[in-house]
């Protein structure tokens, strides 16, 4: 029978061979699954007894070993500009993380003790909460930046669900209730783990964001790594002009943290640099939206979204992350103009609230099983506003309304009016015709709301999906679990057939 179900391996959804896409894309997804395998082993040769003791000193670095796999979840049935532009976002993604892991490792004393060298090479780090955007120390030329949890364990859980689980188990061992959101846990457990690596940097600069438990895990990670540290505090209701005054102070105040603890004095030059190459990155992702407004929607699904939430964050202000976006934007362009779409759609779906980190490749699925194209995430809309480079207070204006607007806390923070009523605006502007709602059952905020988006949802006459997830812990709600709950509103409530019956019911508990 044939399927895309069928060429699982049993209980890991790993591909028994490559999926055939017709030769054109069968053959340019093959040439970049082994270009990807040739970046991969040119870092790892590079510095191969430093990457070698990271795999063994640290659980979460063999995830990426499976880097390959994951990729091609992601990626799966893609044709055309979707599969070009997924390939290259992920490669970019690639080439940028391991330059920041070498800079890491070359720094981490954990696997350079008592060396000199090492120390020295910390210094010139400043290390961040991962959701502090990199383009605020931009005016700190000759500094790189490390964002802390980015590579312990916000790429780990997306890439293998089951390497946050252990982190998670450590923090309940700890004394942590079990019911607090995985995210701050997962966190939690890496540090009492002592499995985040140790620099000799000269500052970390915390913040309180996304909420209050990622608030209260900042104590621990700071007794660990030990570093001198700074809390940036964003304004809750980011939304009200009256707290801006307060929002630049407190980026002010950060700056002149790090400068007293580097030395170095911000460089206005360098920072108006960064931020105008993150404005272009931004008016390029500000197209892709609109081109997925059309009925041709050429950039959707998890990779669309993981690299915008790499780049608002990592990469913002990179040459390498803007050449791409410009190369990507091309090639959508054409697509586009060619009027083509090799998809199967049957419904345009909204994806609201934060997404499930160990299912990061839902998007696939609900497209080649039930023709749910999910063309626009909450999750991708972040950093949609162009900052004014005219002058020094503009630019910290800007930059400080740029981090109050970060991911996940983007819509989930400042109001109900942010998560409530800007999904009514997206649903009309991407034409969607169902909207299929997070429902993140340790995340207490959003929860609360519920009944306001069930009563609107039924005022409209729209098809509201609630889809049970646990974030970044697998153990509490399965990847198989979601696909049920999908199935069952498929079936029962819009009477349909899948496309592919073979990807209806199958298990990947013990997938990457």
């Amino acid at each position: 029978m044939a399927g895309q179900g069928n060429l699982y391996k049993e209980k890991t959804a790993i591909l028994k061979h490559r999926q055939w896409r017709g030769l054109k894309d069968t053959w340019y997804d093959y040439t970049q699954w082994l270009k990807l395998w040739y970046m991969l082993a040119a870092w790892l040769l590079k510095h191969p007894i430093q990457n070698v003791k990271a795999l063994f000193r640290y659980r979460w670095m063999f995830t990426y070993l499976t880097v390959p796999s994951f990729f091609d979840r992601m990626m799966a049935s893609m044709q055309g500009a979707a599969l070009r532009a997924a390939r290259n976002n992920m490669n970019t993604l690639v080439i940028e993380v391991t330059q920041m892991l070498t800079d890491l490792f070359t720094a981490d004393l954990h696997l350079h003790p008592n060396s000199e060298k090492a120390k020295e090479a910390g210094k010139k780090i400043i290390v961040l909460d991962e959701l502090v955007p990199i383009l605020l120390t931009k005016g700190f030329k000759g500094y790189k930046v490390i964002l802390q949890q980015e590579f312990a364990a916000y790429l780990p859980s997306l890439i293998n669900q089951h390497s946050p689980v252990h982190y998670i188990e450590q923090s309940e061992s700890y004394g942590l209730p079990a019911d607090v959101c995985p995210l701050p846990s997962l966190e939690a457990g890496i540090a009492i783990e002592d499995d985040y690596p140790i620099l000799a940097a000269p500052c970390f600069i915390s913040c309180n964001m996304p909420c209050d438990g990622s608030i209260m895990t900042s104590a621990l990670q700071d007794r660990r790594h030990g570093l001198k540290s700074h809390a940036l505090n964003i304004p809750l209701r980011w939304k009200r002009e009256n707290v801006q005054e307060y929002a630049v102070a407190e980026y002010m105040d950060c700056i002149r943290f790090i400068e007293k603890q580097t030395g170095a004095v911000y460089d206005w030059d360098a920072l108006k640099e960064a931020v105008e190459i993150y404005n272009q990155q931004t008016r390029l992702k500000m197209e892709k939206w609109e081109m997925n407004m059309t009925d041709i929607s050429p950039h959707t699904g998890a990779t669309a979204w993981l690299y915008r939430i790499f780049e608002y964050q990592a990469a913002c202000g990179s040459k390498i992350a803007l050449k791409n976006d410009e190369k990507v934007n091309a090639i959508l362009r054409r697509q586009v103009a060619q009027n083509k779409f090799p998809k199967t759609v049957r419904h345009r779906a909204i994806l609201w609230n934060t997404p499930a980190n160990m299912y990061a490749n839902l998007n696939a699925w609900l497209l080649d099983c039930w023709g749910i194209d999910s063309v626009a995430e909450m999750i991708d809309f972040q950093g949609s506003e162009i900052i004014d480079t005219s002058s020094k207070e503009s630019m910290l204006a800007g930059i400080a309304k740029m981090a109050q607007g970060a991911t996940m806390r983007v819509h989930t923070k400042g109001g109900y009016h942010v998560i409530l009523d800007d999904l009514w605006v997206k649903y009309e502007q991407f034409n969607a015709d169902m909207i299929i709602m997070f429902d993140q059952i340790s995340c207490k905020g959003v929860g609360a709301i519920s009944g306001i988006f069930e009563e609107e949802a039924r005022r409209r006459g729209v098809h509201f999906v609630w889809l049970p997830q646990d974030l970044m812990d697998p153990t509490t709600i399965s990847r198989r679990s979601m696909r049920d709950h999908i199935n069952r509103y498929m079936d029962t409530v819009m009477k349909e057939k899948p496309l592919d019956p073979t990807l209806v019911d199958f298990d990947d508990s013990e997938s990457w």
